[in-house]
């Protein structure tokens, strides 16, 4: 975290796991709930209907217990179908349910896979986006390579994280939203964020470099386009 006196700390790397078991997920689930609630999810929507994902077969990494997704599909007016993909298994049965709940299980699909080998052929979606998983993958140039693979040519990607420079207020606000045995946690997402120039350089490692990043309040946002 950004300090008054203008330091930022190493980066201390997270978990690659995801969070597993459904003790663990039903816990995300509830905060996610309450951020949803609450409106604060509607900023990384703004984020992903910005960088024109808005239509057909859309990829989303990492997608917890599926919330984002669903309330972007609530606000896209196309034809959309969206199939989430995580690491916990717990996460999966979650994101199902709550589709269901939305009432878009007919255009959803939850699978359990590795975004370090996405389990699916080359182009295979349309678009893809990502939020707060960034951090976790343990090989970032090959994670956003692999979105990139499964992406058509022309096809857009939003990805969507923390960053470990937030200032103090941002931080201390966002914490105190946070169930306090989910706080341990959320410390240690925040250590384990990059800043905006650690994003470039791993840009730059992908062959990435017509993406923009962007820092915002509660994070950073990175939005570009399949080129071939």
């Amino acid at each position: 975290m950004n300090s008054a006196r203008g330091g930022v700390a190493g980066r201390i790397p997270e978990t690659d796991e995801g969070l597993q078991g459904d003790e663990l997920a039903l816990k995300y689930d509830e905060m996610q709930r309450h951020i949803r609630d609450q409106g604060w999810l509607q900023e990384k929507v703004d984020d992903i209907l910005a960088a024109d994902i808005t239509s057909g077969s859309v990829l989303e990494v990492g997608c917890g217990p599926g919330y984002l997704g669903l309330e972007w599909i609530k606000q896209v007016t196309g034809a959309v179908g969206l199939t989430g993909v995580d690491i916990s298994e717990a996460m999966v049965r979650r994101a199902r349910g709550n589709a269901d709940a939305y009432g878009v299980a007919g255009q959803c699909t939850y699978e359990c896979g590795d975004v370090l080998a996405l389990p699916y052929e080359d182009g295979r979606f349309a678009h893809a986006f990502s939020a707060s998983s960034l951090h976790e993958w343990a090989d970032p140039v090959r994670a956003l390579s692999e979105i990139h693979r499964v992406l058509r040519p022309g096809g857009r990607y939003c990805v969507m994280d923390l960053r470990r420079d937030i200032d103090r207020t941002t931080f201390q606000f966002m914490k105190a939203n946070i169930a306090a045995d989910m706080r341990p946690g959320f410390r240690s997402s925040i250590r384990s964020s990059y800043i905006r120039s650690e994003v470039e350089a791993v840009l730059r490692d992908a062959a990435l470099t017509t993406a923009a990043v962007t820092e915002v309040q509660m994070g950073i946002v990175i939005a570009g386009r399949k080129e071939a």
